[in-house]
């Protein structure tokens, strides 16, 4: 299950990147190597700029998961033709998935995707007043679009869904920390506690999975307008959509309960969350954070050079060790309040 967490990804020269190119589509681009947790990425740009991006699976990735993202972007671009995404291009045999044998003998899924203008939101100099509004309505929107969306590829196994806790039953012992593990199993317990009796009442619905600003594009005017990187989607709980993004949020805000209500109010004027939802995104928020930090660990091990791998690991234990101590409930009362009274 864990194997392209736990083997190394796909290292193919700039150059044999360019030939691909150019063998497969037809363009002479030049390629510049994009930072990745698992795949490989090549910004590629014409004289006047950027246009697409070459992205080379790792070799343990699934088909069916590669075409589960394709058709979930034509099945967005059906309902919400004006958000940004990086569609995928055909190749001059008409194949927009193919497979490519790299000099150390692996074999990888090679796909091209449209180059997504704009800035990533973790780029931006200064986040304006209204940017939390628009990032709640645009997930919104993500979600609205991607209703009724279904996929078998969707309902995989994997340490990344929120709702999945095998991984962090099994792998908090990376963590060097027992102290830092006892934080882990805590949220395990509340997870067990507050959520599992109530898990029914919980709409599920494929989702994007990892809308953060690593992810979303946001365009002159300084709004989100886009996002990329579809490979973390999975059939889910729908409140883990603006708890995943939230997740990397308030591991960087001050107040992070207002912070929580404002995105989720414009979130809800465009998809509807039930209260019972919205009072429980604290837990997933946290369970998201534990899954952040225990990869972080497993993975640095055995990657050390990987940098992206823990970009967000210190921030997370700092707001993980504080949460420990608050009232989960209390927190979610507050959230529910400012939203629904």
């Amino acid at each position: 299950m864990l194997s392209i967490f736990n083997k190394p990804g796909p290292n193919i020269p700039k150059k044999e990147a360019q030939t691909i190119v150019r063998d497969a589509y037809g363009l002479n681009l030049s390629a510049t190597m994009l930072t990745s947790e698992r795949d490989q990425n090549y910004l590629l740009k014409e004289k006047v700029g950027p246009k697409y991006v070459l992205k080379i699976s790792h070799a343990a990735e699934s088909l069916d998961v590669l075409e589960m993202q394709h058709a979930a972007l034509a099945h967005i671009f059906l309902y919400d033709p004006e958000m940004q995404l990086p569609h995928p291009v055909n190749t001059l045999d008409g194949e927009l998935i193919f497979r490519h044998k790299a000099a150390s003998n692996e074999n990888h899924y090679i796909r091209m995707v449209e180059y997504v203008p704009g800035e990533l939101m973790k780029d931006l100099e200064k986040q304006t007043n209204g940017l939390i509004n628009d990032l709640g309505s645009f997930l919104g929107r993500l979600d609205l679009a991607l209703h009724g969306f279904e996929h078998p590829a969707a309902r995989r196994s994997f340490p990344w869904d929120v709702a999945q806790t095998q991984f962090l039953i099994t792998s908090q012992d990376n963590i060097r920390s027992k102290e830092d593990q006892l934080i882990i199993q805590h949220f395990l317990q509340e997870y067990e506690k507050n959520i599992v009796p109530i898990s029914h009442d919980l709409k599920r619905a494929v989702i994007h999975n990892d809308g953060n600003d690593h992810n979303v594009i946001i365009n002159k005017n300084n709004r989100a307008h886009g996002v990329i990187d579809f490979g973390d989607m999975v059939h889910t709980y729908i409140i883990c959509e603006s708890a995943v993004c939230l997740a990397y949020l308030v591991i960087n805000n001050p107040d992070p309960i207002n912070l929580t209500a404002e995105l989720i109010k414009a979130y809800q004027n465009v998809f509807p969350l039930t209260e019972l939802e919205v009072s429980v995104i604290i837990y997933f928020i946290c369970l998201r954070l534990c899954i952040s930090v225990t990869m972080a660990a497993y993975r640095k091990q055995l990657f050390p050079d990987n940098k992206y791998i823990t970009v967000t690991e210190d921030q997370a234990w700092v707001f993980l060790r504080k949460m420990k101590s608050v009232d989960l409930q209390d927190w979610s009362g507050q959230v529910v309040n400012k939203i629904f009274h």
